[in-house]
């Protein structure tokens, strides 16, 4: 059998938030691994909010913060980084906007310290769960982020945020209203072909696992891009491939319908 990619998002495909990862779903990459294929997380999270425990299921290769880094086998191959000179832009308008915000960086993910609000604390608690000591307060100068999430509400002016921002970056809107905010030209797709290009593997011997929004540039890339039974509404519609959910192991039962394990 020749050697095939297969990229997975975390949340919603790999990692349920009440289940963790299924025993099958365990079982799954360690046949793909026994069969000589490449497992690789593909998620919007950054660098480091990918936890230890999905690594030390066997995967060799990393895309983070929607496409912007790229690991694989320990070894950074990319990682487009702004600073506060294209940050601090962002945060004036999305502050004028009425947006809540964190940034997200390869090693840290930067908070607003002064936001004591309860709404707040609840957005970034989940960033607490998994950044091991790296979440840190924003300081003029003094930040190096891949990408950003936003927490709109209903006065938020969205559209002043796409009008000043929009030829600057790419924002990936979910079905909660929150917003993820890439550079221009980059989310999973990008990611991916980086790793591609890096390891010279073929587009055709690549499959994806997703059910977000984030997810449907890497599902249209990949030759079988495939979406949970769980998934978004516009990502099932969108999907030429689909498995059945997270919580039926979606991704034993569509690695074994296309003969990868």
């Amino acid at each position: 059998m020749n050697q095939k990619i297969i990229f997975f998002d975390i949340d919603g495909t790999l990692h349920d938030s009440e289940l963790g990862v299924t025993e099958l779903t365990k079982q799954a990459i360690k046949e793909l691994l026994k069969n000589g294929h490449i497992p690789v997380i593909c998620t919007g999270r950054a660098r480091i909010m990918v936890p230890d425990y999905l690594m030390e299921m066997g995967f060799s290769g990393i895309v983070a913060g929607a496409g912007t880094f790229v690991e694989y086998q320990g070894n950074v191959i990319h990682n487009k980084v702004m600073g506060p000179k294209e940050g601090d832009e962002i945060i004036a308008t999305l502050k004028e906007c009425g947006i809540r915000y964190i940034l997200e960086g390869p090693e840290n993910i930067y908070i607003e310290a002064e936001d004591t609000s309860e709404e707040y604390q609840h957005i970034i608690e989940f960033s607490k769960r998994y950044t091991k000591g790296g979440l840190k307060a924003i300081s003029n100068g003094n930040y190096i982020i891949n990408k950003l999430t936003c927490f709109p509400n209903a006065d938020s002016r969205l559209d002043l945020v796409a009008g000043r921002l929009g030829d600057k970056f790419h924002m990936i809107h979910h079905i909660d209203g929150n917003f993820e905010m890439t550079p221009k030209g980059y989310d999973k797709s990008t990611g991916i072909q980086i790793l591609l290009e890096n390891l010279k593997l073929k587009k055709e011997d690549t499959y994806a696992f997703g059910d977000s929004t984030n997810d449907m540039e890497m599902l249209s890339y990949v030759q079988y891009g495939i979406a949970m039974g769980n998934s978004y509404p516009q990502v099932l519609e969108a999907a030429k491939y689909k498995t059945l959910s997270i919580r039926e192991d979606g991704i034993y039962h569509g690695l074994k319908s296309f003969g990868l394990i």
